[in-house]
């Protein structure tokens, strides 16, 4: 049978910066700022793809980068369109960055090798790209693996709720990144996941004892380690 529904490609989350909604899990932007900051120096130009709502933007922006944010739908005028299949159709995106920022996307796109290609055109060489997508290694994404099937973030109804249609486990996002011209400097995994009752966080505190007793231990870089976050530089 045929299922009807459309997919989402953004889900609010409750939470936004300067009323911007911000789509990924709480700390997810926080760590991609700091984590930039780090490679990056502050006046830099940076293209941000996927911008979503602008709210990521807006938080670079407010730490001293020159921002230029596309998405291939934009919701604000300040968003700039981009197709990543035709990277070079954006008269916004012309030219190479200092860095590429692309968080909580690749995980929507049907074709990420293919959008990493385009993501190094945007860099000279030496460049960075920062990336975050669902980390479908943490220990909790594995426990529901074995129960379900699915992996943390991904579904069947995920597929459809928030456009979350391509998992990519670090060694296959390594590996992609490594055939597309780059050279992986940093992983690192960030982002709460956010539990909201009392007894769910008390049930995932649980959960999360059990498994460090079994040996699967959480390596969180922050928070919970709900996103995966690799910095590469171009080569």
């Amino acid at each position: 049978m045929t299922d009807t529904r459309e997919t989402t490609h953004r889900r609010d989350q409750g939470h936004n910066y300067k009323g911007l909604s911000i789509h990924a899990a709480p700390g997810v932007h926080e760590h991609a700022a700091d984590l930039l900051g780090r490679y990056v120096q502050p006046g830099s130009k940076l293209l941000e793809v996927g911008a979503g709502s602008g709210a990521l933007a807006s938080r670079l922006t407010d730490a001293g980068f020159d921002v230029v944010a596309t998405d291939l739908e934009p919701n604000q005028s300040w968003i700039h369109p981009l197709d990543l299949d035709r990277p070079h159709d954006s008269q916004a995106a012309a030219g190479t960055f200092a860095a590429v920022v692309c968080v909580e996307t690749i995980e929507h796109l049907e074709n990420p090798r293919a959008a990493l290609r385009s993501m190094r055109t945007k860099l000279d060489r030496g460049g960075f790209l920062l990336l975050s997508t669902p980390n479908v290694d943490h220990p909790h994404s594995r426990l529901r693996m074995l129960l379900t099937g699915e992996p943390m973030l991904f579904g069947r109804d995920l597929y459809y709720s928030t456009g979350h249609i391509t998992p990519l486990p670090e060694w296959l996002l390594v590996e992609h990144l490594k055939a597309s011209g780059f050279a992986v400097s940093v992983v690192e995994s960030a982002g709460d996941i956010g539990f909201g009752s009392k007894l769910r966080r008390a049930a995932h505190q649980v959960e999360m004892a059990f498994l460090r007793i079994v040996g699967a231990r959480n390596h969180a870089t922050r928070g919970d380690g709900l996103c995966l976050f690799v910095v590469a530089s171009a080569v």
